[in-house]
């Protein structure tokens, strides 16, 4: 039998991702409410299961449920960086990229008591500026890139493409 191996990711976005996007009514934002309701539930079957799971938080999310963010960190699951308010890198200058990191870097670690080391765009993309700020402060991986089904990589630096020309 060969062995099988799984990484279980989750995203404890609670209500930055309905803030982030300009939600402006009740029912948008408890959407996110449900967010700690859900985690209790997956801390609970990855507890049953004595599986470790790695959750990608924002800065703001832990700053409004730093008590399940310590809950996160004491069951032993791994706690990643997801911006600040999820917000889209692609969208922030190099320098508001830069305090977003920082920022959710300092509450994540205050919070839980660990510095992340993983991170993963709360968008699921990255600004030229990205990779060099992860490895600037330290990150161990990113997890926002699907160029491979399971092996991890950093995403390489000054790739260029156009719509009439080749993938450089």
């Amino acid at each position: 039998m060969s062995e099988i191996c799984i990484a279980l990711t989750f995203d404890f976005d609670g209500m930055s991702n309905w803030i982030a996007n300009g939600a402006t009514s009740p029912s948008m934002v408890s959407r996110g409410e449900f967010g700690p309701i859900g985690l209790l539930r997956i801390l609970d079957l990855l507890d049953r299961h004595d599986l470790p799971g790695t959750f990608f938080v924002p800065g703001h999310t832990a700053l409004a449920f730093p008590d399940h963010c310590r809950e996160i960190a004491a069951a032993g699951h791994e706690i990643g960086h997801h911006g600040w308010v999820h917000e889209n890198p692609v969208r922030l200058t190099p320098e508001q990229e830069r305090d977003v990191l920082q920022r959710g870097l300092t509450v994540l670690e205050e919070t839980t008591g660990t510095r992340p080391v993983g991170y993963r765009s709360p968008a699921w993309d990255i600004s030229p500026a990205t990779i060099p700020l992860l490895i600037e402060h330290g990150f161990l991986y990113d997890s926002s890139l699907m160029g491979d089904d399971f092996s991890p990589y950093w995403a390489r630096v000054g790739d260029r493409w156009t719509q009439d020309g080749p993938y450089v």
